[in-house]
């Protein structure tokens, strides 16, 4: 714990929980297994949610990113709809929590008109953080009541999740969340360990029915950065309720599918999490968690394999 603030799981379920609770309405989160350009379209992604080792002895220049540009103007625009909401990360542990705010706070709208319905408290959040600079920005999440002990009710339990990259060394592997997402139809990435929005491609070159096209090639240059035997990424992706999907279509297979999934993740992350904080067991939950995970990391490392999160990015 860092500041009163928890990690959370680098998991599609637990994010999809952790925004029903903030409020907002008819958004998930699926995982994706493989950089699949085709599979990521078919789920009409509003952004997507990397989680990556964060390259502590890697240095990006104060005027240029290692990919893409900065843009500054998009941060300070005038006009409302223009301006790019984007917070700088003052405090550790909060960038999983911080980079899906980036996607849900850049697509709040009406959702007649292709919005996002992100309720009345995150609501109110933008519309008091919509002028501050990115500093300010960062420290209102930070210093939100709601926001921390929404995410602090998802504590994490797995070690892979770390993202005190402030304070680490060369040697130690911490991991970091970021966010990227088409805002007036131009791709961004938004990390707010850097200093203003990273803008891939040109300004209007990627309208949401091309998302999928555009962000994969510049995922796929970042993991190229790493080792070849690096495997330890995750990608969720943020779309439409996939159970309003369902319902449109009459799919109830699907749907029932989908209520299950979110019986299961709301049954574990409440439930097993209160139960373990009124035994007073919770830290001890934990570590034990924290062993096994790197139990099963020396046992892949011995069978030759790399431990962490595996993702095929072929």
């Amino acid at each position: 714990m860092s500041g009163g603030w928890n990690t959370i799981e680098s998991d599609a379920g637990v994010f999809t929980y952790l925004i029903d609770s903030l409020g907002v309405k008819n958004v998930q989160f699926e995982e994706l297994i493989s950089l699949d350009p085709d599979s990521l379209q078919a789920l009409n992604p509003l952004g997507v949610i990397f989680l990556f080792k964060y390259p502590t002895g890697e240095k990006a220049t104060a005027d240029k990113p290692l990919d893409g540009e900065f843009d500054f103007d998009a941060v300070d625009s005038q006009d409302d709809d223009e301006r790019v909401w984007f917070a700088a990360q003052t405090i550790q542990n909060a960038c999983g929590t911080q980079a899906l705010l980036s996607v849900l706070l850049n697509k709040a709208g009406d959702p007649d008109d292709g919005g996002i319905d992100i309720g009345p408290n995150l609501g109110d959040f933008k519309e008091f953080t919509a002028v501050f600079p990115a500093d300010l920005r960062g420290e209102a999440l930070s210093n939100s009541d709601l926001i921390r002990e929404t995410h602090n009710s998802f504590a994490r339990s797995s070690p892979f999740t770390s993202d005190a990259t402030r304070y680490a060394g060369e040697d130690d592997d911490v991991f970091h969340f970021i966010a990227y997402t088409s805002i007036n139809s131009t791709l961004y990435e938004l990390d707010g360990l850097q200093p203003a929005p990273i803008r891939h491609g040109d300004a209007g070159a990627c309208p949401s029915e091309i998302f999928a096209d555009a962000v994969v090639p510049v995922l796929q240059r970042r993991i190229e950065r790493y080792p070849a035997g690096e495997i330890r990424f995750n990608l969720l992706a943020m779309c439409e309720d996939l159970r309003v999907r369902a319902k449109e279509v009459g799919d109830a297979e699907g749907l029932e599918r989908e209520e299950a999934k979110r019986r299961f993740i709301g049954e574990v992350m409440k439930g097993v999490t209160a139960q373990k904080l009124e035994e007073g067991s919770h830290e001890v939950w934990i570590e034990d968690a924290k062993k096994a995970t790197q139990k099963r990391v020396e046992d892949r490392k011995n069978k030759g394999g790399v431990g962490g999160d595996e993702m095929d990015i072929s």
